[in-house]
């Protein structure tokens, strides 16, 4: 009888939504391979090659190819990132569960996502600012993200490629990349990105940060009337 498919918490649900269909997978910092599991699995896939540091969770994810009948699809391979993958080896990069940060070391070492044809999908646990100023200056656009919540906080997943010449950004780019207005997940993660600024325009008016003030002023100005305020709104435009 086969095994039946687990089911993925809403974090990576989100990722396996925004891979491409047919692709080459790479996931980095895989763990214990669920992503990639899955997504062989439901046939979105048709192969994928699985990364982590550190040799415990590999293991584990040698164990789960196993079990669910996919060994013979996915490589398991330790490495730092991406460093030993080959661009060949890839079409789709997840890159998940980490720090905005970390998140874009990793792709800033790894020269050949540099290419239009190769496609990120980026989820930040924290850090997502940072992530996205850092991508925007090296010429790295995001095409579609989403909020999602998981264990009832709001994380943002991003698909992003490598388009040289960026267009105009806009002042809440940094802050709320692509994400539109919708629902729940976006009013919360808006509402977080809220109290980071306002903790951050208190130490600018005090002078204790290197933040402009009028800047600051600005992105909570727009997020609140531009973007929160349309957030679980009906199409007729009625508070859901």
């Amino acid at each position: 009888m086969a095994r039946p498919l687990f089911q993925l918490n809403p974090r990576l649900a989100l990722c396996a939504k925004m891979v491409r269909p047919g692709k080459a997978l790479c996931d980095v910092g895989a763990d214990h391979a669920y992503l990639s599991i899955w997504l062989l699995k439901s046939g979105t896939v048709p192969r994928a090659l699985a990364t982590d540091l550190r040799a415990g969770p590999l293991g584990s994810a040698r164990k789960n190819a196993l079990r669910y009948g996919v060994g013979d699809r996915l490589t398991l391979r330790q490495t730092d990132g991406l460093r030993d993958v080959q661009p060949e080896e890839a079409e789709d990069i997840v890159i998940a569960g980490m720090g905005g940060e970390t998140i874009l070391q990793i792709v800033l070492a790894t020269a050949w996502l540099r290419d239009a044809q190769k496609y990120l999908v980026l989820q930040p646990m924290s850090s997502a600012e940072d992530l996205r100023r850092g991508l925007l200056r090296a010429g790295f656009w995001i095409t579609r993200e989403e909020a999602v919540l998981d264990s009832g906080r709001p994380y943002s997943v991003m698909a992003v490629q490598f388009v040289g010449e960026i267009p105009p950004a806009g002042l809440l780019y940094p802050y709320l990349g692509r994400l539109e207005p919708r629902g729940e997940a976006e009013r919360l993660y808006g509402e977080k990105v809220v109290r980071d600024l306002l903790g951050r325009l208190k130490g600018a008016q005090r002078g204790r940060s290197g933040y402009a003030v009028e800047e600051l002023e600005q992105a909570l100005q727009g997020i609140r009337d531009d973007f929160l305020s349309r957030c679980s709104l009906s199409p007729d435009g009625r508070k859901e």
